[in-house]
């Protein structure tokens, strides 16, 4: 009687498959891993970005006297365009542009919410941009010269470097 494999036939035995399966499992987890963690850093530099084009957007309709538009509304005269952040009751980073007339009045024109749980803003700012130039900067409600707030989450952070000046320095993390 001739047995079925020749001598020189080869197979994987349970074992190695099982072990080569267990090796591929364990790698696809760690590529998994990996790519949802490098996915929710995209999320908050995105958010970041966008907390940086506010600013920017702020900085410049101070600059060339911004005073609104007919959907928005008008200011007789510009004291200030502003960017406030805080905290939403649900723990949402927010951050809001207005126009600050000299009348006191108040025109929000942007509003953007951070809607990613577990993003979190570390210090709270307030920067009023002139409109001749320059900026305030309350930062946890303190005037200061400068100052930096740090947007982050597990992933990574997104770091805002604000001055009087009305300098802005974004760093992602």
């Amino acid at each position: 009687m001739t047995s079925l494999l020749s001598k020189n036939q080869s197979a994987f035995t349970f074992v190695e498959l099982l072990i080569t399966v267990s090796v591929m499992v364990i790698s696809l987890s760690i590529g998994a891993a990996n790519y949802l963690r490098f996915l929710d850093k995209q999320k908050l530099y995105q958010s970041g970005s966008n907390v940086e084009a506010i600013l920017k957007d702020a900085r410049s309709k101070a600059q060339y006297g911004f005073l609104g538009n007919e959907e928005l509304g008008y200011c007789a005269q510009l004291k200030a365009v502003e960017v406030v952040s805080s905290q939403t009751a649900d723990n949402r980073v927010n951050f809001k542009a207005q126009l600050h007339c000299a009348s006191d009045h108040i025109l929000v024109y942007e509003s953007q919410t951070i809607e990613e749980l577990g993003t979190t803003l570390n210090q709270n700012f307030h920067v009023s941009y002139l409109p001749i130039r320059g900026a305030t900067l309350l930062i946890n409600g303190s005037t200061t010269a400068s100052g930096s707030a740090t947007l982050s989450r597990d992933s990574g952070s997104v770091i805002f470097n604000l001055d009087q000046g009305g300098s802005i320095d974004v760093k992602y993390d």
